[in-house]
């Protein structure tokens, strides 16, 4: 009976204890690195704290559920030990209730929720006292590391907690989220957008095609050069010999000018163009945009498996995968998709699927191809010909215009013909 004193005193020190590793636990893991790195920034003796835990969120997560199972451990030991000085060894198991009860409501419940409405204010305190912990109990947790690495060997699943705790797909849904609460603008919302897929796009997906390529032959003048640039509204454009697939080097618009000045305007164009960038036509395009910006180049010839010129790819249509279509004095704007009445459209055959899946509401899919018009091509499996159709999906594609073998425009409408039979 001397003893009831102090056994209650380290019933309500333990259960405080398991309270503050709980809540601790559920801080630690809603904050991502971004939101620590701004705590430190508000609370500057916190900057160490925090570099350790986005180092090695693994560690301060362990010591957390060490200290937590040790109190546990040790508040149902001394309730037990409770029980037995007021009861006898009958009362163990009302104990082991009791205590489990209050476990749940004042170690776990009670500050995960305080936690979760508080828990950056809790950090403040919390990380200190964690990483102090941690260094207490490093045998500890080194062992269960050592045991987390065998487990991960045997099942061959990743136990590591090491890993970024927010994901492209998390940052997606909370842009998403932040778009229809209305605290973040569409536009933004596009422009995140961009960001996050920009890694996983590769060249051949935003290039110029080389049948839409801008080109002047080697043998040019620069008057020539001058007045085919002027009509195509471009600053720069490859220079070829024989075929496209020859491309010989980059001619700029200020550089012809000065040689203009010059009185040099009867000169080859060849003078005075620049060494082309070519990259392959899989390379990713962060790689590419690295590339141009060391090298300070606004162009680069896209060069396919063969070694065959698959087209032109430049530092805007890299900026407008992020910021959108970037329009300047020189662009004229077209409409990929003109709307014909409310079961027909006019359309490019450069439209990507995507876009034009958006448009109808359609589910077109095919592999290795982007566009309505390689879409078409193998669903025809032939070059079509002008007045061509074919009906998909409740659709009819007619050929409007061609330009050789390629299709430049197609209309597409309703299929009527499947709602009447």
């Amino acid at each position: 009976m001397d003893a009831l004193p102090q056994l209650c005193t380290a019933i309500v020190i333990l259960l405080f204890l398991s309270a503050f590793f709980s809540a601790s636990e559920m801080a630690l893991t809603a904050a991502s690195s971004t939101r620590m790195k701004l705590l430190a920034e508000e609370y500057p003796f916190l900057e160490r704290f925090v570099d350790w835990v986005n180092e090695d969120r693994y560690q301060a997560i362990s010591a957390i559920l060490v200290g937590n199972n040790l109190v546990n451990v040790a508040a149902s030991v001394t309730a037990t030990a409770l029980a037995t000085s007021l009861i006898d060894e009958h009362g163990v198991a009302s104990a082991v209730v009791v205590m489990s009860i209050l476990i749940i409501i004042f170690g776990e419940v009670i500050p995960k929720c305080v936690a979760m409405a508080k828990g950056e204010r809790l950090l403040v305190v919390a990380l200190p006292l964690v990483r102090f912990f941690s260094w207490l109990v490093t045998p500890l947790i080194w062992g269960m590391e050592q045991f987390a690495r065998i487990a991960s060997y045997i099942t061959g699943l990743d136990l590591s907690l090491k890993d970024s705790f927010v994901t492209k797909e998390e940052i997606g849904q909370v842009v998403k989220i932040g778009e229809a609460s209305g605290a973040i603008e569409e536009s933004e919302r596009q422009m995140i957008d961009g960001v996050i897929s920009f890694d996983e796009i590769r060249v051949s997906e935003i290039m110029i095609p080389r049948t839409q390529m801008h080109m002047i032959e080697s043998e040019r003048t620069v008057d020539d050069a001058l007045q085919f640039i002027e009509k195509m509204g471009d600053s720069r454009v490859p220079v070829f010999t024989d075929t496209p697939d020859h491309i010989d080097g980059i001619v700029l618009v200020k550089d012809l000018l000065a040689a203009l000045m010059k009185g040099q305007k009867n000169e080859p164009v060849t003078k005075f163009m620049r060494t082309p960038l070519f990259v392959p036509e899989t390379m990713y395009v962060p790689k590419l945009f690295r590339i141009m910006q060391n090298v300070r180049m606004h162009m680069a010839v896209v060069v396919d498996e063969y070694g065959g010129t698959a087209g032109l790819i430049t530092l805007e249509d890299l900026l407008e995968e992020i910021v959108g279509e970037i329009q300047d004095e020189y662009d004229k704007e077209e409409q990929t998709v003109t709307r014909l009445s409310d079961d027909s459209y006019r359309a490019k055959a450069s439209i990507s699927l995507e876009e034009l899946n958006d448009v109808l509401n359609s589910h077109f899919v095919c592999d290795d191809v982007d566009t309505l018009g390689g879409f078409l091509l193998d669903q025809f499996g032939d070059f079509p010909r002008e007045g061509d159709t074919v009906a998909l999906d409740g659709w009819l594609f007619e050929i409007v215009s061609m330009d050789g073998h390629r299709i430049n425009d197609v209309v597409i409408r309703r299929d009527t013909s499947e709602a009447g039979e």
